[in-house]
């Protein structure tokens, strides 16, 4: 299994908008052939921001790495204009299915 993790900054005022383009991506995305699930969670204030953070789980990171390469890959990111732009951070990993402890 294969685990992407995302962070992103939203200027506060453009919440509504994030998380409805975020639910409109997520639609497309329960499409996407290897993903297992996804996460989305609305973190704290940081200044003038709200961050957010996605975690997505995929059966390989090739298939990762496809649907980023894919029409699918329509996460919001300034679609809303520039005030309600979001900074994407991501961080990936590989996991093994067994727990080591």
């Amino acid at each position: 299994m294969f685990m992407a993790s995302n962070q992103f900054k939203v200027v506060k005022g453009c919440e509504e908008t994030f998380e409805t383009a975020w639910r409109e991506t997520s639609v497309r995305l329960r499409e996407a052939a290897g993903l297992i699930g996804f996460q989305f969670h609305r973190g704290k204030e940081c200044g003038p921001h709200v961050l957010y953070f996605s975690v997505t789980m995929w059966e390989t990171e090739e298939r990762f790495i496809d649907w980023r390469r894919a029409e699918l890959y329509g996460l919001p990111s300034g679609g809303a204009g520039p005030r309600c732009a979001s900074r994407l951070e991501e961080f990936d990993a590989t996991v093994s299915r067994s727990n080591p402890q």
